[in-house]
């Protein structure tokens, strides 16, 4: 019996095969297998650099940067103030760093900084400007699709407890002081004319956004997303999949995009907000698309 096999269309999973045995009326079910696919930058991150932060007095300051040397993918809010320190003794451990124990992993770790305010640890694709007590989150970085996978694959760690601090713009936030706080990790394929950001700090935040409820936002649309919140400790590797939900089920292939691909990792889900326990940390590691 010779089978015809039909090609994929761009952008979209191949579907199991199913052959009928005529004598027998028995169904198999096979799916043919796949190419490797495409690759997340530094998702197993391994690779770590320094690049050189300048402040408004042009001071330059080595900070720590969760790429490999010469990549510009991920980055991390607030490690450009953690750090400064002109080649002396950091002031603080950053809020994104490789873990010191687990060579080769992610380690976000949430802080009070000069003991009354309250960072997130956090790492995501896109990039980050620090301007007086407030920094902006870029989020959105671009990405050559070839296939449209079926979720995003990352193993975490994660240590949770109740909310502790509460921004002082926080609209909502006296209902979730001392509340259990959650971590959240999300992923998105968009279609952005421009990066996304949010700004928090020392003023009222601005630009935030969920791709579980909005479908778009001034940048462009939202393709579809992936969404996994955290709400316990767990102290060994959770391996964790984030199914994707698609806005947009027939998308054509959104490589001409300047800007298709966001992943962010949070310790706190409020962390905009400067809401959140201040104890949180979480790691993460092999970041994979599933087909």
């Amino acid at each position: 019996m010779f089978i015809r096999l039909r090609p994929v269309r761009a952008f979209l999973p191949p579907r199991p095969t199913k052959f009928v045995s005529q004598k027998t009326g028995a169904v198999d079910s096979k799916e043919f297998a796949t190419a490797v696919g495409d690759k997340i930058p530094n998702g197993d991150m391994s690779g770590w650099s320094k690049r050189i932060w300048i402040d408004g007095s042009n001071n330059e300051f080595p900070i720590t940067y969760p790429n490999p040397e010469g990549m510009k993918v991920w980055d991390s809010g607030n490690n450009a103030f953690l750090e400064q320190n002109n080649g002396e003794e950091t002031l603080f451990t950053p809020l994104c760093r490789q873990d010191e124990t687990e060579p080769g992993t992610a380690r976000l770790q949430a802080r009070m900084v000069l003991g009354f305010v309250f960072a997130p640890g956090n790492m995501f694709t896109g990039d980050f400007d620090y301007s007086g007590f407030s920094g902006t989150v870029n989020f959105g970085k671009p990405y050559a699709w070839t296939a449209r996978p079926r979720a995003l694959k990352v193993r975490y760690k994660a240590q949770i407890g109740k909310i502790d601090k509460v921004g002082s713009y926080d609209p909502d936030g006296a209902s979730y002081q001392d509340k259990q706080d959650c971590a959240r990790i999300f992923v998105a394929v968009v279609n952005w004319k421009a990066q996304h950001g949010v700004t928090s700090g020392m003023t009222a935040p601005t630009g935030m956004w969920d791709p579980a409820t909005a479908k778009s936002l001034d940048e462009g649309a939202i393709l579809g997303y992936g969404d996994l919140v955290i709400t316990q400790t767990a102290t060994g590797w959770i391996e964790a999949t984030l199914p994707f939900n698609w806005y947009a089920k027939d998308a054509a292939n959104p490589a001409s995009a300047p800007f298709s691909l966001v992943i962010s990792c949070a310790t706190s889900m409020r962390g905009d907000y400067l809401t959140g326990c201040s104890t949180n940390t979480m790691q993460v590691d092999d970041f994979e698309w599933a087909y």
